[in-house]
């Protein structure tokens, strides 16, 4: 099935954190197709002039850090001086290094927090005071994960800070609804934004992983970008508060072989099934 979607966001500025690769530099590039204009940050300088080298005047770039709360200004800043207004505020920002539980060490553990939780409070504080100074309403979309809502060895302080991020952005929804602020989370399931060439032990484990997904693929990164399009536009006006997966049904289940079989004969009297054994029974008698 094919269905060609459009989004068109000319006049509208959008801001995107965690722009210097993966989903982020994928989100910078569709937002700048739908015609907005864009603030793309990141502490990454490098990937970052990666990301928006192919788009000239309509992106413009900042180098911050979100979890210290002048480099979370400074974003929104960019955004109002260079463009004169703010709409769209996406906080795709995040870490995720892996330990076991009884080796995580607490500076790692803060640092993870610092980035993923108190960095999309602090943007999506500045984002908010921008949109209600500049009377529009607006948009602001934050990222939580798949493994938020499943235990994984290693993920201890991933997995719960991204819980968090959702919890957060619920109240957020709320407080910022008076202001016709909408605030939205995506929970992307596995998406193809691993090191290449991977690393031998990824390697391993995503061969493992990816034949029982039940796409039995990763997602790309275009597929999350298109679905915060979706939440910034008009299509989405009333979505506010909402956790929107974008896993291929990951978070549902694992991949199906294609053959239902029901061997319990406990509910027979409920299908009317009569199974080969009683009919001849039943012949029998």
């Amino acid at each position: 099935m094919n269905a060609a979607v459009r989004f068109d966001f000319e006049g509208s500025v959008a801001i995107v954190t965690g722009a210097a690769r993966g989903v982020g530099r994928a989100l910078v590039g569709e937002l700048v197709r739908a015609r907005a204009q864009v603030v793309a940050a990141d502490r990454d300088e490098a990937g970052l002039a990666e990301t928006c080298a192919p788009y000239g005047e309509r992106v413009a770039s900042i180098v911050a850090d979100v979890s210290a709360p002048e480099g979370a200004r400074a974003i929104v800043e960019r955004a109002t001086a260079r463009f004169g207004r703010l709409d769209i505020c996406v906080n795709d920002a995040a870490v995720a290094p892996h330990a076991a539980l009884l080796e995580e060490r607490v500076e790692v553990w803060d640092r993870v927090y610092a980035v993923n939780c108190r960095g999309t409070f602090l943007m999506t504080q500045a984002a908010a005071r921008a949109m209600i100074a500049g009377g529009r309403g607006g948009r602001i979309i934050n990222f939580s994960s798949g493994a938020a809502h499943r235990g994984a060895a290693g993920g201890a302080a991933y997995a719960s800070s991204r819980a968090a991020t959702e919890s957060f952005s619920r109240v957020a929804a709320i407080e910022l609804a008076p202001h016709g602020i909408l605030v939205n989370t995506i929970s992307p399931g596995l998406i193809d934004t691993q090191p290449k060439p991977l690393p031998p032990v990824m390697a391993e484990s995503l061969a493992r992983r990816i034949p029982n997904l039940p796409l039995a693929r990763p997602g790309e990164p275009e597929e999350v970008a298109r679905v915060v399009l979706f939440l910034a536009s008009d299509a989405a006006s009333y979505i506010s508060g909402a956790v929107i997966s974008v896993d291929g049904a990951s978070g549902a289940g694992s991949r199906f072989s294609g053959v239902v079989i029901d061997e319990d004969t406990r509910y027979d009297w409920v299908t009317g099934r009569v199974r080969a054994g009683r009919e001849r029974s039943a012949q029998e008698a």
